[in-house]
């Protein structure tokens, strides 16, 4: 039987993450880099007081789906879904959602924390609102809330402003869990369940507020390989080991391997992984329309992007997940975006005169008819 190629899910830089960033941007005053989400400006044009975004780590549409069903707030509150950035991966996505930049723009590709022009800094300088970030540890200038019921609360408490705001809340999970234990485990869902739940009585709790849940990438549950134990005649060729994400890796060739090079790791994971060299990165424009940023670090000759299950540790001492990200998976790539608002409460003493004024007005047409 013929081998089948995996095909590809690729970023769409027009309807992701980043273009929710960019509404958010439009929103309060700032004029975005890129495109913004047409159904997300409908919304804010609500005119709501207050904007939070939370993002919840590795909530892929499949993982989403698997944990909860249709009748749980999260799947009922589901708008679309639409796409991740490349390579999907926390650092990536959440410095493009924070900073309202491609990836080629801000040139992030490995773990860090983001410390340039961040969307809180353009939207507290625009004037027409006051940003904040809800984390579980130190960032951007705040706090950090290790706790669940701390992060709710500081949630919340952003909510409780006197003037119109923008909230970031980031928590790490079910990533985390999901690296581990794999999609399908118990405690997976439990940590779902109880973030969907969480989110239900912080909506309830809040008034004239707009909510978007959302992810940083999704999940695939994965197939470990070894480039050093198993594939020694590829590592010969390198001129160090290998860097980036083992579903999305960068090589650095020796020059006199170069085409050698190409065509036995074709060889051996031609199904399973796309092959391309820095420029033709470049050129598809997987990291995002924009100017490359000066120190766009972690690109070498070649760049391997799993299509497949199958992960490529450079050896046995690697940390080995059941699940993993960076690919170019429908998995990895599709994320869900998650929409819930709610009006101002109205005073009671709004709802007893306009009773009053129905009584006067029904005594005053039987007097006169």
């Amino acid at each position: 039987m013929k081998n089948i190629k995996n095909e590809p899910t690729f970023p769409d830089y027009t309807d992701s993450i980043l273009n929710l960033s960019c509404s958010i941007q439009k929103h309060f005053g700032d004029e975005p880099l890129h495109e913004t989400l047409p159904q997300v400006d409908e919304i804010l044009s609500h005119g709501h007081k207050h904007v939070v975004v939370i993002l919840l780590d590795g909530l892929s549409m499949e993982v989403l789906q698997y944990n909860l069903s249709y009748r749980d707030f999260l799947r009922r509150h589901l708008l679309t879904d639409y796409s991740s950035v490349f390579p999907p991966t926390t650092t990536t996505s959440t410095t493009s959602f924070v900073t309202g930049k491609s990836p080629i723009e801000h040139g992030l590709l490995d773990s860090d924390i983001y410390s340039e022009q961040t969307i809180f800094d353009k939207i507290n300088k625009a004037g027409q609102g006051k940003a904040f970030a809800v984390m579980p540890f130190d960032a951007y200038g705040f706090k950090g809330h290790e706790n669940l019921n701390d992060w709710f609360k500081e949630i919340r408490k952003t909510t409780q402003q006197e003037g119109r705001t923008f909230t970031y809340a980031y928590w790490p999970e079910p990533d985390s869990l999901l690296h581990e234990l794999g999609n399908g485990s118990r405690d997976v869902e439990k940590v779902i369940r109880e973030l969907n739940n969480g989110i239900i009585d912080l909506c309830d709790s809040t008034e004239d507020t707009v909510y978007f849940i959302t992810a940083d990438h999704g999940h695939m549950s994965i197939q470990n390989l070894f480039l050093e134990e198993d594939y020694p005649d590829l590592c010969k060729m390198l001129e160090r080991p290998v860097s980036m994400e083992p579903r999305a890796i960068s090589f650095y060739v020796k020059p006199e391997y170069k085409d050698d090079f190409r065509r036995k790791f074709l060889d051996c994971f031609e199904k399973d992984y796309m092959l391309l060299t820095k420029e033709e990165v470049l050129e598809k424009q997987l990291l995002g329309p924009g100017e490359p940023h000066s120190n766009l670090t972690g690109i070498g000759d070649y760049v391997a992007i799993a299509t497949s299950y199958k992960t490529l540790l450079w050896n046995k001492k690697c940390n080995q997940f059941r699940s993993h990200h960076a690919g170019l998976t429908k998995n990895e790539m599709r994320i869900p975006l998650i929409w819930f608002e709610n009006k101002p409460k109205k005073s009671p003493w709004i709802a007893y005169y306009t009773i009053l004024g129905m009584v006067v007005a029904f005594i005053f047409w039987i007097l006169f008819h």
